[in-house]
Formats: structure tokens, sequence, C-alpha cells
């Protein structure tokens, strides 16, 4: 009989410049998606294949918070500051890191009853990725 393994989100985190941040939104608390396929393809005329490393780590983070966290202003300065910044990602199953994070998008903003949500992204430029199993 397999383990069954259970995942929590309490265990997963994000760490912004050494700072692990609170206060996400309902729903996905962050994500990431790399910006390409990790090895290149192509077949000539006569189906003769051919295939490349892409060494492109560029990779698509983004942090979703609500309105009132107690991040929002930490993460609102480094934006400002236009500050280059480190990123961890880790969960009891993965790790993803990148040394050198820009903040690319700040917020849009809403008010409302609810409470309001914040979503900042990040370029990564140097997103690794280590999966535990």
């Amino acid at each position: 009989m397999a383990d069954v393994r259970l995942y929590d989100a309490v265990k997963a985190n994000i760490v912004v410049n050494g700072r692990t941040i609170q206060g996400f939104q309902d729903g996905d608390m962050f994500s990431y998606t790399f910006k390409e396929e990790k090895v290149k393809t192509a077949v000539d005329a006569h189906g003769d294949a051919a295939i490349a490393i892409n060494n492109n780590h560029l990779a698509t983070v983004t942090i979703n918070l609500t309105g009132n966290s107690v991040d929002h202003k930490y993460l609102n300065d480094i934006a400002n500051a236009n500050k280059q910044v480190t990123l961890q990602i880790t969960s009891e199953f993965e790790k993803v890191s990148g040394n050198q994070a820009f903040i690319t998008k700040v917020p849009d903003g809403a008010f409302g009853k609810d409470t309001p949500k914040r979503t900042y992204t990040f370029e990564v430029l140097d997103m690794l990725s280590l999966i535990h199993i």
C-alpha cells in the first residue's frame, strides 16, 4: 500500500529578501511559472529531429496578498525602489528560488465590501527548481 502524502498550506512559504511573506488573500497564496521550455526541438523536412538545451531561467512569480497584509507596505517599498531581491518558495515537496528578482507590476487597487486584494508580480532572472519526492 502506498503512503498518502498530505499537502499543508501552512508549510508552504515564500521568502522575499530574507523575510517570510504573510497575509494572503483567499485562494492561491503565490504561484510561479517558467517563461520557456527547458529544451527546444526542431524537425527538418526529412524528419530529422534536433534538440537544444534552453538555458533561459526567466520566471514570473505572483504573490496574492490581502489589502491589510502586514507585508503590503514591505513589497510596495521594494517596488517603488526598483530593488533587486532574492526569492524562495518552499513546501514539503519542492523548492524554487532565484537571486535576481524585481517587482514588475504593482497591485491594482479596488475597494468594496470585501477585504481588498493586492497582487504583486515579480520577474525572476535566474529561477531554479528542485522537486523533493
